[in-house]
């Protein structure tokens, strides 16, 4: 994997990677403190690719750009990636700021529905639960409890998206961009690939830095999401070398096939720790944290930690190399896996 030689955007600008592609930079408070933003230019107006999250930065990031380098034409439309709030959190403000029509996926919109729709008494008793069931210590699942307005606080109010699917296409000015949809960081996450100039906007499934997070799905743990991804990396492994790849985090690389290789080692190694523990003693999603991390977290990272645990449990059961029990622990019925 090698690093394109172009230069970061600054606050509030936009870099050209092609002749009708914008890449803009927008700051997150989390410690992954950025996301990359997207605009491609078409005879229609610019079509934006993410929102970015909720706030008063982000406002002011729209704002500058919509009275600066987008005012020479109207937005045509607004393509959510997926639901996670760093891409869909200002979505609905900046479809009133610019009256362009939202879309996304139908399985990132039902996703985005179902987190929105639950009360903040909802949301606790949904994550205290399977904090429950994950065998997660009193004061974590406390933790999740409190932790009533994730999604809200940072997702106060979604659009009426139309559905965005991989029938539809982006014609630029200069190009054509098809989109794909594929399952594993997020339920059904958009991606779109200019074929002919080789690009490649695969948001935060192929990243250069970092791992995405793979999250067993509140919805239903047992649904094999790691699986979903790994399919994903396989096919990512045979990409074309010099196919040029803008993230959703971090910066533009090529060589995403062997950055696929990477990462699917990088997950299998996992497994393969959590396999060695299973056949020593039957473990929860809690030893997993352990076993994977090696520490405990707060609130936000804890999060992130239980999901992915739980995901690759969830793919070693689908594999049938582990099995899942239920134990009363305390009175909780708690999901253990052992070989």
């Amino acid at each position: 994997m090698k690093q394109l030689p172009i230069e970061l955007p600054q606050p509030n600008k936009l870099v050209k990677l092609s002749p009708d592609l914008y890449w803009g930079r927008l700051p997150l408070p989390f410690r992954l403190d950025h996301i990359n933003l997207f605009i491609i230019d078409t005879d229609k107006g610019w079509v934006i690719i993410d929102a970015g999250i909720f706030g008063e930065k982000t406002r002011q990031y729209w704002k500058a750009l919509l009275s600066g380098v987008l005012s020479t034409k109207p937005v045509d439309k607004i393509i959510i990636t997926h639901h996670h709030v760093d891409h869909i959190g200002f979505a609905c403000e900046l479809a009133k700021m610019t009256g362009a029509e939202c879309y996304s996926s139908l399985e990132e919109i039902s996703h985005a529905n179902f987190l929105f729709n639950l009360s903040p008494s909802d949301f606790s008793e949904l994550l205290a639960s399977k904090y429950t069931s994950y065998g997660l210590p009193k004061r974590e699942i406390a933790l999740g409890r409190n932790d009533s307005d994730r999604y809200l606080r940072y997702v106060p109010e979604l659009p009426n998206f139309k559905e965005f699917s991989e029938a539809d296409t982006i014609f630029g000015t200069y190009s054509s961009w098809r989109c794909r949809i594929d399952c594993g960081h997020s339920s059904g996450q958009i991606s779109l690939i200019n074929d002919l100039d080789k690009l490649f906007l695969p948001t935060d499934f192929l990243l250069p830095r970092i791992s995405p997070n793979i999250s067993a799905d509140l919805r239903n743990a047992d649904k094999n999401v790691l699986g979903d991804y790994l399919n994903y990396l396989q096919e990512m492994s045979l990409l074309d070398p010099m196919v040029k790849i803008f993230p959703g985090h971090d910066w533009p690389f090529v060589e995403g096939n062997e950055r696929a290789r990477v990462l699917i080692e990088h997950h299998k190694k996992r497994l393969d720790l959590l396999l060695s523990e299973a056949k020593k003693r039957p473990i929860t999603v809690s030893d997993g944290i352990d076993v994977l991390f090696g520490r405990r977290f707060q609130s936000h990272e804890l999060f992130f930690a239980a999901g992915e645990a739980r995901a690759h449990l969830t793919d070693l059961m689908h594999s049938n190399k582990v099995i899942k029990e239920i134990e009363l622990r305390d009175g909780c019925e708690v999901d253990v896996f052992t070989t």
